[in-house]
């Protein structure tokens, strides 16, 4: 038995994911920013424009994720200026890095309070895809279906013949239930629910943010001798 395909079509594929793009990047250039960088190594520049057109694109926690390793890249960068080798560099964590910093006193107590939170709320809890702690506290309605896998198997064969449409079957799903409030702690499948919903929110204030602080840390530690 051949397996199931993720695309029958691949052009056809290809022509509803550019016109997703096309709408994606329509609505969200506008809210990035659009000015040229100051100078930076190009393995952070590489880094910065990975999570801006990321952002742009509408993957949202990719992109958050990217600005925590630009973040951490960029603390090690100063490290190395200030003659850490790569090889040390190398055996650090983002906490390892900053705190080395704070050591050496290289940092302002503005900008490593930054890293610092930035490290906890948006670099361990996304790259290790915590989603359990990201959606912590957070309760959604949610309906408790008696025997969920027979009424949906028997919707979607209503829906197939044409008796219901999409809408109308997730309705009569959950007709003569009552909602409960429930956090991801009593219903698992709500972490991501809650996690993806956040990140729409949370992306771009987190994007901006992290673009202003490496903007002006670049030109204050990074900017090239006048020749």
């Amino acid at each position: 038995m051949e397996p199931n395909k993720f695309y029958l079509d691949k052009d056809e594929l290809i022509k509803k994911e550019l016109e997703n793009m096309k709408l994606n990047l329509t609505k969200n250039l506008d809210k990035l920013p659009n000015e040229e960088l100051p100078f930076m190594e190009s393995h952070l520049r590489a880094l910065y424009f990975q999570s801006y057109f990321l952002l742009a694109y509408g993957f949202n926690n990719a992109s958050i994720v990217l600005g925590g390793i630009l973040l951490e890249s960029l603390t090690k960068e100063k490290l190395f200026s200030e003659g850490m080798p790569d090889k040390q560099l190398e055996q650090m964590n983002f906490a390892q890095a900053i705190k080395k910093c704070r050591e050496m006193k290289t940092l302002t107590d503005k900008e490593l309070a930054f890293l610092e939170e930035k490290n906890k709320s948006i670099r361990n809890p996304y790259a290790h895809y915590n989603q359990f702690k990201l959606s912590d506290g957070v309760y959604c309605p949610a309906w408790k279906i008696e025997n969920p896998v027979e009424k949906l198997i028997s919707l979607q064969e209503r829906v197939t013949k044409g008796e219901l449409t999409e809408s109308q079957a997730r309705q009569e799903l959950i007709k003569g239930v009552k909602p409960e409030l429930m956090s991801s702690k009593e219903f698992r499948p709500l972490a991501q629910i809650v996690k993806s919903k956040k990140e729409k929110v949370d992306a771009f204030n987190i994007f901006l943010e992290v673009d202003n602080f490496v903007r002006n840390f670049t030109i204050k530690y990074f900017k090239p001798a006048s020749s």
